[in-house]
């Protein structure tokens, strides 16, 4: 026979268990929502770019937000020519852009890594600032300060 203090001891244990399942089922829950808006927003951006535009193979999706959000991807043609398609959610706008007309993403890491050689490249976008398609750069240097560039995408220069 368990005594009822062991007996206290389990029951607790027990009610302490089911509240950190139901939090740890909850911040899920609570994370999910939280990024459920970007992932509505790339579906949409995918959606677009399939039945409007000659684009029907998605290579890679970009976000960036530098006062217009702006979501973007890459994205290649039955016929394999890469184009870049840019799509801003608060307006409906839309713009379509062949490789061949701007710079990829390559250039524009080699053109910033040939600048700062010593800076961590973390992330790279595509997206819309001052009325113009940009390509940002998102980096780290020696001292863990994060720097951020914009690169005109149809000619690669420096923006600012």
């Amino acid at each position: 026979m368990i005594q009822d203090d062991t007996k206290q001891t389990f029951k607790f244990l027990a009610w302490v268990f089911l509240i950190l399942v139901l939090l740890y089922f909850a911040f899920i829950i609570i994370f999910y929502k939280a990024g459920n808006p970007e992932r509505a927003e790339t579906r949409e951006l995918n959606k677009i770019a399939l039945q409007k535009t000659p684009i029907k193979y998605t290579e890679k999706t970009y976000h960036l937000n530098r006062g217009i959000n702006s979501y973007s991807l890459k994205g290649l043609t039955k016929n394999h020519k890469t184009y870049y398609f840019i799509y801003l959610p608060g307006s409906k706008k839309a713009y379509l852009y062949p490789a061949s007309k701007g710079v990829n993403e390559a250039v524009i890491r080699n053109k910033y890594s040939a600048k700062r050689p010593t800076a961590k490249i973390t992330e790279v976008n595509l997206g819309w600032y001052q009325n113009k398609p940009v390509w940002e750069i998102s980096a780290k240097n020696d001292a863990g300060e994060y720097h951020y560039q914009l690169f005109n995408f149809k000619n690669g220069k420096l923006i600012g």
